[in-house]
């Protein structure tokens, strides 16, 4: 690519990116080698694409930003098995993309797709039996929650969050704590796509868009892909290390007690 093009997209990246690692910029620069004006296309990693604007700064950020699978994320040999409502997803963006009408609304949903990925593979992960423990407190039994009413439930039952642990592992409450605790099964373009994706997911949903966006279909199966792998690579109640996962946790605990169900929220 234009080194003018590459310096102006890492320039406006790390003026916005609040997740960046020190490895970041390097990786960036590589996945910007990769990417070819050759004419009316762009190519890049075998993948060509005929973009329907001129090859700007701005309009090359927009791509950029809009592609980030496209961008880190091998092409690989194997497809996975979506989750219904993540295959729902995938097929609603694929459509939007095909409008080309809504490119921020498309933007905005493909990057969805990746952060639900996070939200399931947290669920797997908790299994049929979750435990919640805190330090004073008698721990809590719970049977076949996911992610989203787990939170809900620790909310309303006013247990913490900071130092709260399910199944022995600390509870990432929060999209930047469910991020670090999903990247740990990844490599480093995997997460840092994972990471700029839902810095610029969060800035859409807001409003902040400063952006043309050009999302094309490639990227939404290349983001179905690594969707469904963090999901393969999940697996009920593994114990999770700081540097990724080792081993089943046992799924035992002493001094626990059935849980208050509190605004709604039916047991199982």
């Amino acid at each position: 690519m234009n080194s003018d093009h590459s310096r102006y997209i890492l320039d406006n990246i790390f003026d916005f990116f609040q997740y960046p690692e020190n490895y970041d910029r390097a990786i960036i620069n590589a996945a910007l080698g990769k990417l070819e004006c050759s004419g009316d296309n762009l190519l890049f990693n075998g993948v060509k694409v005929k973009p329907d604007f001129q090859y700007t700064d701005e309009n090359m950020l927009g791509f950029f930003l809009a592609n980030l699978p496209l961008m880190f994320n091998e092409r690989g040999n194997r497809e996975y098995k979506l989750p219904p409502k993540l295959e729902k997803l995938k097929t609603d963006t694929e459509e939007l993309i095909s409008m080309q009408k809504f490119n921020e609304l498309a933007t905005l949903e493909l990057y969805l797709l990746l952060e639900m990925a996070m939200r399931c593979a947290y669920s797997k992960w908790l299994g049929n039996k979750i435990i919640i423990s805190r330090y004073g407190m008698d721990n809590v039994v719970l049977e076949n929650y996911d992610y989203r009413r787990l939170k809900l439930y620790i909310r309303l039952n006013h247990l913490g969050r900071t130092d709260i642990k399910v199944n022995g592992d600390i509870f990432p409450g929060s999209e930047n704590a469910l991020l670090g605790w999903a990247t740990k099964f990844m490599d480093r373009p995997t997460q840092l796509m994972f990471r700029l994706s839902l810095n610029v997911r969060n800035l859409l949903a807001h409003g902040e868009n400063e952006w043309n966006l050009f999302p094309v279909l490639p990227s939404v199966q290349l983001a179905a892909n690594a969707a469904g792998k963090l999901l393969y690579e999940i697996k009920p109640g593994m114990e999770i290390k700081n540097n990724g996962y080792k081993m089943a946790h046992t799924g035992n605990g002493r001094n626990t007690k059935k849980p208050t169900f509190h605004h709604g929220i039916n047991k199982h």
